[in-house]
C-alpha cells in the first residue's frame, strides 16, 4: 500500500460568501459525497478536512488506486496550489476507515496520533513556511512532544555527536553519547539506570538527538535466554554408583 497526504487551496467565489463572513468553497459538498462513495469501493481510507480556505487530505490504500485518485485531484479545478508533503509506501494504515472532518482540527482525532507517529520523521524536518501552511490542521509545536512510551521497548544508537556547546548539561550528555555510540542500548535500560535523569529528561534528550537526525531508533530484539550445558557426569563415578546400587 501507499500513503499520500497533501494540502490545497480552495478557490473562493463571491457567490460562496455566506453570512458572518464564513467563506464556503465551491463544490465542498460534492467533494465530500464523492469521497464517501468512491474511496471505500477503491479500498482507500484516510481523512479529508477543510479549514481557513484549505483542504487537507490523507489517502491510504493500494498503490494504483491512490495514484489514480491523486491524479484526478491534481487535475480538479476545485484545488489550487497543491502541496503533496507525503508520498510513501506503507505496510499498515493509520486510518482504518474513511473520515470526514470538516472545520475540525485534524489532530484532535485519535487515529491522527498514529498517522503523526508513523510519519514523524517527515514532520520533524518541516521549515517554518511548511509548518505554517498546515498549522490549521496540524500544530507541529503541539505534536512535537514525544511521550515516554514512544521509545519504550526500542534500542537507541547515536550515528554522530551533537554540538555540546549548545547543551545545558554537556557532561551528562557526553556520558550518554559515549554509551550510545558504542552499541545500541534499550531506552528502558537508560531510564532504569537513573544516570541520565528522569524518564521525561531522558526522553527529551533522545528526542533532540532524533530531531537532529543523529539517532537510530530500532525495535529491541527479543531476549534470548542462554542455555547452560550441564556437565556430563564422570563415567568412572557413574559406574561406581551403579555398582553400589545408588542408581
Amino acid at each position: 500500500m501507499k500513503c499520500i497526504a497533501y494540502v490545497s487551496r480552495a478557490p473562493i467565489s463571491r457567490a460562496s460568501v455566506r453570512d458572518h463572513s464564513v467563506r464556503m468553497p465551491t463544490g465542498l459538498s460534492d467533494i465530500i459525497s464523492a469521497s464517501r462513495e468512491h474511496n471505500p469501493k477503491s479500498q482507500i481510507t484516510g481523512i479529508v478536512s477543510y479549514r481557513d480556505g484549505q483542504y487537507f487530505q490523507v489517502l491510504e490504500g493500494p498503490h494504483l488506486e491512490v495514484d489514480k485518485l491523486m491524479a484526478k485531484i491534481a487535475a480538479d479545478s476545485r484545488h489550487e496550489d497543491i502541496w503533496v508533503f507525503l508520498d510513501t509506501g506503507i505496510t499498515e494504515r493509520s486510518f482504518p476507515n474513511w473520515i470526514v472532518s470538516v472545520f475540525n482540527f485534524v489532530d484532535q482525532r485519535i487515529f491522527f496520533n498514529a498517522f503523526v507517529e508513523n510519519h514523524r520523521s517527515i514532520f520533524n524536518i518541516f521549515d517554518d513556511y511548511q509548518k505554517n501552511r498546515i498549522k490549521s490542521f496540524i500544530d507541529i509545536n503541539k505534536i512535537d512532544t514525544v511521550p515516554d512510551i514512544y521509545y519504550q521497548g526500542k534500542n537507541l544508537r547515536l550515528l554522530a555527536w551533537p554540538d555540546l556547546n549548545n547543551e545545558s548539561n554537556p557532561q551528562m550528555i557526553m556520558s550518554l553519547c559515549i554509551k550510545l555510540t558504542k552499541k545500541p542500548y534499550p531506552f528502558d535500560f537508560l531510564v532504569d539506570s537513573g544516570e541520565f535523569g528522569t524518564p521525561q529528561q531522558v526522553t527529551q534528550i533522545v528526542k533532540e538527538f532524533e530531531r537532529s537526525g543523529i539517532l537510530s531508533v530500532t525495535e529491541a530484539e527479543p531476549v534470548v535466554e542462554t542455555v547452560v550445558n550441564k556437565k556430563k557426569p564422570n563415567k568412572f563415578y557413574g559406574a561406581i554408583k551403579k555398582f553400589l546400587g545408588m542408581r
